[in-house]
């Protein structure tokens, strides 16, 4: 949790005179009108100017760090890969090594992908629809070799060391009260029987082994994606208990008796109004000694920064992330952008390790199998064979092109209020800055005492600013 600003004065009174090293600032600024601009370099600690009184302050003390960065990433779909194959090959290469290259534009380096159907697939499936078979001998991959496997493959070509994680929509069909793969309504829960509990976790392991045949390591699992939602396409209803007992008492066992190493959080929570929080969904898990044998870590999305946020004041050294953003109504304008990046600060200010994508590509229409437009970094005009940057494609930039795994988030604080700060492994310190209104903006950076004179936030931009280091 970040440290309120009434405890942080005297970490910030560095008296100007003591100030001897001059340093600069490296800035990228993106506009609503002009995208990635690299602005003059800017001097840091040879201020004149004590005190700016027209410019809001931004503090940072990368002294005090908080959370460790694991990545950057969003999740693999069987419809971004099918707008992607419509691309000429040397574009879609192109739009590859934006994605992931280390050295790109995005530099993505932990992604998701389904274990079935999410919503983005072409339509409803799982990998074993042959009831009964808690044996798992009908388990296929054939439907994932079409469309995610080549994607995957696609992307560690360019990205060796991408980390992968995964989590199912939908258990099969017949582990279901309901027998179908989507809602609505509360049949559409998971059978709470040792004996279907055996069978999907024994569906997760063969999982896992099918991927690692394919060259596909999965790092870490989580149980179910939204396991309060019940919807028209792939979802399942659990209790907090249901998980905790799942993972304590079926996966984990499954997973030690098979020598995987896959992690297992707890995830991915999203919150309603109705049931949730952490005694709803974490708490049952710390008073199982058996689930807390194998729980790794816990993964929130949408309305679960609270969840987050309780768990990491509760629990601080358990890992946390955020395992997928907000998607929008396929506005993919920058507004949305901005949008974005107030949830970015307001999950990292929660505890989150990481910042998930939902979708990193569609095709124009942005349609879910149920029928849901939604907003993605890249939007492929199928029909122009055309790649289109979104304003989110380059605040994602703003923030994966700079902070590699291994970086802290440090405090930040001061009247600005959209600030998020970040140190890297070799010491050096990014500042990113949004101004959402429609006039241009000063503020000045103090970083670890030492100032800069006034700097004008564009209208309507995200700033980016790198310590030079030296």
């Amino acid at each position: 949790m970040l440290i309120p600003s009434s405890r942080l004065a005297v970490l910030f009174l560095v008296p100007f005179c003591a100030i001897t090293r001059a340093e600069s600032l490296r800035w990228t600024c993106t506009t609503a009108t002009q995208r990635w601009q690299e602005m003059p370099e800017i001097k840091l600690g040879e201020s004149r100017v004590y005190a700016d009184r027209e410019a809001m302050r931004v503090l940072v003390n990368t002294k005090l760090t908080h959370q460790k960065i694991e990545g950057w990433g969003g999740c693999f779909n069987e419809r971004g890969w099918k707008a992607m194959d419509s691309l000429r090959p040397a574009d879609r290469i192109a739009l590859l090594h934006d994605l992931f290259d280390p050295d790109g534009a995005l530099r993505l380096d932990l992604c998701r992908t389904p274990i079935g159907a999410s919503d983005y697939a072409i339509d409803l499936y799982s990998l074993n629809e042959t009831a009964g078979d808690t044996e798992m001998k009908h388990f296929s991959l054939k439907r994932d070799k079409k469309w995610l496997i080549p994607f995957i493959q696609a992307a560690q070509e360019i990205q060796p060391d991408l980390k992968l994680w995964a989590s199912p929509w939908s258990p099969p069909s017949w582990m279901k009260e309901n027998g179908s793969l989507h809602g609505p309504g509360q049949e559409n829960h998971i059978k709470d029987d040792a004996s279907t509990f055996d069978a999907l976790a024994l569906y997760f392991a063969r999982y896992i082994e099918e991927y690692a045949k394919e060259g596909i390591t999965i790092s870490m699992v989580m149980p179910q994606n939204e396991p309060n939602m019940t919807t028209n396409y792939t979802s399942c209803l659990w209790t907090g208990e249901q998980m905790a007992r799942f993972i304590g008492h079926h996966l984990g066992p499954v997973f030690e008796e098979r020598k995987l190493a896959t992690e297992i959080y707890l995830g991915t929570i999203n919150d309603d109004d109705d049931r949730g929080g952490f005694a709803y969904w974490v708490e049952p898990c710390f008073s199982d000694q058996a689930t807390l044998k194998y729980l790794a870590g816990l993964g929130c999305q949408w309305d679960s920064a609270p969840t987050m946020a309780e768990t990491h004041l509760l629990h601080p050294r358990l890992p946390l992330m955020q395992t997928e953003s907000e998607c929008g109504n396929h506005e993919n304008d920058w507004g949305f952008a901005e949008y974005q990046f107030g949830l970015a600060q307001k999950w990292f200010e929660a505890g989150a390790s990481s910042n998930m994508i939902w979708n990193l590509v569609l095709d124009e229409t942005g349609l879910s199998t149920g029928g849901w437009a939604q907003c993605s970094p890249v939007v492929i005009d199928t029909r122009q064979r055309t790649v289109i940057r979104t304003p989110y494609f380059y605040l994602y930039q703003h923030f994966s092109h700079f902070i590699e795994p291994g970086s802290h988030l440090a405090q930040v604080e001061g009247d600005w209020g959209d600030k998020l700060a970040f140190t890297l492994p070799d010491g050096k310190a990014v500042v990113i800055l949004a101004n959402r209104s429609d006039q241009d903006h000063p503020v000045t950076l103090n970083i670890d005492g030492r100032r800069t004179d006034r700097v004008m936030l564009p209208a309507r931009s995200f700033n980016t600013f790198v310590t030079s280091g030296t």
